[in-house]
């Protein structure tokens, strides 16, 4: 477990800090974020350590899923690490052509004669409007589908009860929020799923790393990881 609690702790502080230096895109408006994107000479770079964290954590996640003991545990831990995976693949998929395409259009946006940015303009418009759809699906796999398959796991493994049930409710409202979005992208704020969503969701899983290095060096560790009946009635 200690593994497992070492790529949860890393990947989790690498993709939050990752975003936050990634800032609040403002997609909705292609000149406004090309303007913003030149602003920020490392644009890709920010978006390979995200990714990275990504693939970190996903590893942390998949690994914790291999430890669990209670059948239904080791069912929603299978179902939780399938989903990580595939999320993170999107995730990756949607960050690195947002990250190089972005870069790319805004320094050729910089460097083209004024007739010809309102061409790199509408393709830079384009190339955001097809993101937004991965985004909001690696989104409400990722850090949605698989914080409740694993909150829900956690209960019934035996974990505290306020991180299995705290990973439930930030698992459903960030895959909600990203399924409400991808249906009405005008229903509310991003910022809500991109921003606040998404870093509590990254802060769950540092402190998911943190109980997991604690319960590992605990001597009953092995003794703990089955939960007691009355656990598994208390859970149900």
């Amino acid at each position: 477990m200690m593994t497992a609690a070492a790529c949860l702790i890393l990947g989790g502080v690498l993709a939050f800090v990752s975003r936050l230096m990634h800032g609040d895109l403002p997609a909705d408006d292609p000149q406004a974020a090309l303007r913003f994107i030149s602003s920020r000479p490392f644009y890709a770079g920010v978006h390979l350590g995200a990714i990275l964290g990504v693939l970190v954590g996903a590893g942390g996640l998949v690994t914790l899923a291999a430890t669990f003991k209670h059948p239904f545990a080791w069912m929603l831990g299978r179902l939780g690490a399938a989903s990580t995976l595939v999320g993170a693949a999107v995730f990756a998929t949607d960050f690195s052509t947002d990250g190089m395409s972005g870069q790319e259009l805004a320094t050729a946006w910089q460097a083209a004669p004024a007739s010809d940015q309102p061409n790199i303009v509408h393709a830079a418009g384009t190339v955001f409007t097809a993101l937004h759809g991965p985004s909001l699906t690696g989104i409400g796999i990722l850090w949605g589908l698989s914080l409740l398959l694993f909150g829900w796991a956690l209960l019934r493994e035996g974990h505290p009860g306020w991180l299995g049930w705290t990973g439930c409710a930030a698992g459903a409202a960030t895959f909600v929020g990203a399924t409400a979005l991808f249906l009405r992208p005008t229903l509310f704020p991003g910022v809500v799923v991109y921003g606040l969503l998404v870093s509590l969701a990254l802060l769950w899983s540092v402190a998911l790393g943190v109980a997991t290095w604690m319960r590992a060096r605990r001597p009953d560790a092995a003794a703990g990881a089955a939960p007691t009946a009355a656990a598994d009635e208390a859970n149900s």
